[in-house]
């Protein structure tokens, strides 16, 4: 069991020779052979997930980091503390401004419109040389974000609704060009689709939730519709955060109604094995087709 053990060990983040902001820890994911019980990271037992999924989270110190994981060294390293002179200017506070291309007022709810009239555009995040997260196994966010997008957009097609993806393959799509197709199309909601990470120094064993997050209140409605249904779809097995505000550059739209759904954290072991069931990302595109459905009918 040790040698097909040290055979198959993959460590999924962080990668070897990474170069990681200060921090006195950071969390550590992979994967061994499915039957493995528990690795050893760093001196401590970690119990592997039925998948062969690990996650843990290790001390570190500025420079060279050097791990022992199942008995085989791994290296990266940890920038050095900052030194910052005291100041007494005020700090400033960053602005985060509207997409360009749109308007300052907000569109018409499309609740007098029939569901073929409706257009909706779905954004699958990341893409080509922007992989997002990784999971245990090294399996990148990207492709999970265009697997459920596709799941999410064939359920709205199933209700009558007209779908436009910003992409439909492994490419890349500039951040601000996202929002501008739901300009180009005349869209009458943008929705992007992730899956999450947390904090470098946070333990990914402890941290699964889904959430859906706006900018303004045209965005917030939109979003407590999606959350509502995915809450009843996907609830207790996922535990729910809610609409939560914040300045995402594809969503900052006083215009069209916009928001960004995290479908779940793929660094925990469960949600790395959620997100490749086909089952369970239907049910979950559903929730969210439906609480469109919720919103667009002025629900």
């Amino acid at each position: 069991m040790i040698a097909a053990l040290l055979l198959s060990l993959t460590i999924a983040y962080p990668r070897a020779g990474a170069r990681l902001p200060c921090v006195d820890s950071c969390y550590m994911i992979g994967a061994v052979d499915r039957g493995v019980t528990n690795i050893v990271v760093g001196g401590q037992d970690v119990p592997v997930y039925r998948t062969g999924a690990w996650a843990t989270l290790v001390n570190v110190k500025s420079g060279t980091n050097i791990i022992d994981v199942a008995g085989s060294n791994h290296v990266f390293y940890v920038a050095e503390p900052k030194k910052t002179l005291a100041s007494t200017a005020p700090a400033k506070v960053r602005q985060f401004k509207k997409l360009p291309y749109a308007s300052d007022a907000a569109q018409e709810m499309p609740t007098n419109k029939a569901p073929s009239e409706i257009v909706v555009v779905i954004d699958p995040g990341h893409g080509g040389s922007d992989s997002g997260a990784l999971s245990p196994h090294a399996l990148k966010e990207k492709d999970f974000n265009l697997k459920l997008s596709k799941e999410v957009a064939l359920a709205l097609e199933t209700l009558g609704y007209n779908v436009v993806m910003t992409r439909t393959n492994d490419v890349s799509v500039g951040l601000y060009d996202r929002p501008k197709i739901a300009h180009d199309v005349k869209a009458d909601a943008f929705i992007s689709i992730h899956y999450n990470a947390p904090a470098i120094n946070r333990n990914p064993r402890d941290i699964r939730y889904m959430a859906v997050y706006a900018w303004n209140d045209i965005g917030v409605k939109l979003a407590k519709s999606v959350n509502a249904k995915m809450v009843k779809a996907c609830s207790p097995a996922l535990s729910n955060s809610g609409v939560i505000k914040a300045n995402f550059a594809v969503i900052r739209n006083p215009q069209i109604p916009s928001c960004l759904i995290e479908a779940d954290f793929m660094t925990s072991p469960e949600g790395e094995e959620a997100a490749l069931d086909l089952s369970w990302r239907k049910k979950m595109a559903r929730a969210i087709a439906e609480g469109f459905g919720d919103w667009a009918r002025g629900n």
